[in-house]
Protein backbone atom coordinates (compact mmCIF):
# COMPACT_ATOMS: atom_id res chain seq x y z
CA UNK A 1 0.00 0.00 0.00
CA UNK A 2 2.46 2.20 1.11
CA UNK A 3 4.58 1.55 -2.59
CA UNK A 4 1.56 3.06 -3.99
CA UNK A 5 0.94 6.06 -2.01
CA UNK A 6 5.11 6.98 -3.17
CA UNK A 7 3.46 6.02 -6.60
CA UNK A 8 0.83 8.44 -6.60
CA UNK A 9 2.96 10.89 -4.71
CA UNK A 10 5.83 11.03 -7.63
CA UNK A 11 3.16 11.52 -10.10
CA UNK A 12 1.49 14.65 -8.25
CA UNK A 13 5.23 16.36 -8.10
CA UNK A 14 6.24 14.97 -12.02
CA UNK A 15 2.98 16.61 -13.00
CA UNK A 16 3.77 20.11 -11.28
CA UNK A 17 5.42 22.50 -14.61
CA UNK A 18 9.38 22.85 -14.65
CA UNK A 19 9.64 19.29 -12.68
CA UNK A 20 11.85 17.60 -15.51
CA UNK A 21 12.01 14.18 -13.23
CA UNK A 22 11.60 13.36 -9.73
CA UNK A 23 12.81 9.93 -7.52
CA UNK A 24 12.86 9.07 -4.40
CA UNK A 25 16.26 7.36 -3.28
CA UNK A 26 17.11 5.02 -0.14
CA UNK A 27 19.66 6.82 1.54
CA UNK A 28 22.15 3.88 0.67
CA UNK A 29 21.48 5.76 -2.95
CA UNK A 30 19.55 3.05 -4.43
CA UNK A 31 16.03 4.73 -6.08
CA UNK A 32 12.75 2.96 -4.91
CA UNK A 33 10.61 5.26 -7.39
CA UNK A 34 11.25 7.45 -10.14
CA UNK A 35 9.44 9.54 -12.73
CA UNK A 36 11.16 10.50 -15.69
CA UNK A 37 10.55 10.97 -19.31
CA UNK A 38 13.08 8.51 -21.60
CA UNK A 39 15.91 11.49 -22.08
CA UNK A 40 18.97 10.90 -22.34
CA UNK A 41 20.39 14.06 -20.91
CA UNK A 42 17.96 13.69 -17.46
CA UNK A 43 19.00 9.70 -17.65
CA UNK A 44 22.63 10.73 -17.85
CA UNK A 45 21.82 13.30 -14.64
CA UNK A 46 20.12 10.68 -13.13
CA UNK A 47 23.20 8.45 -13.14
CA UNK A 48 25.18 10.78 -11.83
CA UNK A 49 22.97 12.03 -8.91
CA UNK A 50 22.41 7.83 -8.41
CA UNK A 51 26.47 7.45 -7.77
CA UNK A 52 26.83 11.20 -5.72
CA UNK A 53 23.79 10.49 -3.29
CA UNK A 54 25.73 8.78 -0.24
CA UNK A 55 27.91 11.59 -0.01
CA UNK A 56 25.72 14.81 -1.08
CA UNK A 57 23.68 13.37 1.99
CA UNK A 58 26.53 13.13 4.37
CA UNK A 59 27.65 16.58 3.46
CA UNK A 60 24.24 17.50 4.26
CA UNK A 61 24.06 15.89 8.07
CA UNK A 62 28.09 17.09 8.19
CA UNK A 63 27.19 20.50 7.71
CA UNK A 64 23.07 20.84 9.09
CA UNK A 65 21.69 20.96 5.84
CA UNK A 66 18.13 19.90 5.48
CA UNK A 67 18.25 20.35 1.50
CA UNK A 68 20.57 21.53 -1.24
CA UNK A 69 20.70 22.52 -4.93
CA UNK A 70 22.94 21.40 -7.24
CA UNK A 71 23.17 23.01 -11.06
CA UNK A 72 24.06 20.11 -13.54
CA UNK A 73 23.56 19.89 -17.68
CA UNK A 74 21.46 22.94 -17.75
CA UNK A 75 19.19 21.23 -15.06
CA UNK A 76 18.57 22.30 -11.60
CA UNK A 77 18.79 19.44 -8.49
CA UNK A 78 16.88 19.83 -5.70
CA UNK A 79 17.78 17.46 -2.84
CA UNK A 80 16.03 16.83 0.86
CA UNK A 81 15.53 13.94 2.82
CA UNK A 82 11.77 13.22 2.96
CA UNK A 83 12.41 10.60 5.90
CA UNK A 84 15.10 8.82 8.01
CA UNK A 85 15.61 6.25 5.74
CA UNK A 86 14.82 8.43 2.40
CA UNK A 87 15.83 11.69 0.00
CA UNK A 88 13.20 13.05 -2.80
CA UNK A 89 15.32 14.75 -5.53
CA UNK A 90 13.73 16.86 -8.34
CA UNK A 91 15.09 17.90 -11.38
CA UNK A 92 13.73 20.90 -12.68
CA UNK A 93 14.27 23.26 -15.55
CA UNK A 94 15.99 26.65 -13.83
CA UNK A 95 13.73 28.73 -15.47
CA UNK A 96 10.91 26.75 -13.68
CA UNK A 97 8.61 28.68 -10.70
CA UNK A 98 10.50 28.37 -7.82
CA UNK A 99 8.14 28.89 -5.00
CA UNK A 100 5.61 26.26 -6.81
CA UNK A 101 7.88 23.80 -7.31
CA UNK A 102 9.10 24.17 -3.49
CA UNK A 103 5.89 24.43 -1.92
CA UNK A 104 5.13 20.65 -3.85
CA UNK A 105 8.70 19.16 -3.08
CA UNK A 106 7.52 20.44 0.88
CA UNK A 107 3.97 18.79 0.79
CA UNK A 108 5.55 15.40 -0.73
CA UNK A 109 8.12 15.44 2.09
CA UNK A 110 5.88 15.96 4.35
CA UNK A 111 3.52 12.15 2.74
CA UNK A 112 6.56 11.09 2.17
CA UNK A 113 7.93 10.97 5.87
CA UNK A 114 4.18 9.65 6.56
CA UNK A 115 4.24 6.57 4.57
CA UNK A 116 7.64 5.50 5.23
CA UNK A 117 8.10 6.57 8.83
Amino acid sequence: MYRTRLEQILDDLYETDGVDACIIYRIDGVPITVRTPLDSTILEVMFWLENQIKHVLRNMNKEGLKATTFDFKNYQILITPSSKSTILATIINPNAHQQLISIEIARAKSIINICVS
